[in-house]
């Protein structure tokens, strides 16, 4: 018998791939237009709740997905493209590759306008494709956790064990996200968009809850 052999990860690895060669074209370009392109194209709150207008610009709504293919340096763009290298191909084998697109872009939209919420007249753009990440990391946790949850009730509604499981994780994920804001988004710094990745983390949960609710999922996770 032939061992198993993973199907290759195609929507990971190009999603890797476009926002790879996105950094390199960007830091051709030399540190203002950097700048400039943050502005232009990167997810500036203030220009999506309508306080700034920036003529010549992209429109406001598609920042909400060309923010997600910026990226503040080359360190910021590694730590992503590893963490989304090793979580998305594992969710793309079982969600396939078209989805965990969707994926990704759910989460990026979903964490850009929390982060609007959470900050409506901030001027300073929002890049990285750290909101897609984090949901593709919660579709990832509830699809290979390997320690199932009691069913339990709350205010009198009876949850199922999977749905205390995406609430567990998302209490533990929001905890650890607020303790790194405290730790390192100081007063006047561009800081962390946290809301951003604790939006696209629920997104992700949301994402995949009907797959661990699926026989057909159950069974894949084993």
């Amino acid at each position: 018998m032939r061992p198993w052999k993973p199907p290759a990860a195609r929507a990971t690895s190009a999603l890797v791939l476009v926002c790879m060669l996105g950094q390199v074209i960007v830091w051709l370009m030399g540190p203002e237009a950097q700048d400039a392109l943050a502005f232009a194209a990167g997810l500036v709150p203030a220009r999506l709740t309508g306080h700034v207008v920036a003529p010549g610009a992209l429109s406001p709504l598609a920042t909400l997905v060309s923010h997600m293919f910026l990226h503040s340096g080359f360190v910021h763009l590694f730590m992503n493209m590893v963490f989304l290298a090793w979580v998305g191909r594992h969710c793309e084998w079982l969600i396939g590759p078209l989805r965990l697109l969707l994926l990704f872009l759910l989460g990026g939209v979903v964490g850009g306008l929390v982060q609007v919420i959470s900050s409506p007249t901030s001027l300073i753009p929002v890049v990285g494709a750290s909101g897609g990440v984090s949901a593709v990391f919660g579709t990832y946790a509830l699809l290979y956790a390997r320690v199932g949850e009691e069913p339990a009730t709350l205010l009198g509604l009876r949850l199922s064990g999977e749905l205390v499981r995406a609430l567990r994780y998302a209490a533990l994920f929001i905890g650890l996200q607020l303790l790194v804001a405290v730790a390192f988004n100081t007063p006047g710094g561009p800081g962390i968009a946290i809301w951003a990745h604790i939006g696209g983390f629920l997104a992700g949960l949301l994402f995949g809850l009907p797959w661990v609710w699926s026989r057909d999922a159950r069974d894949l996770r084993g």
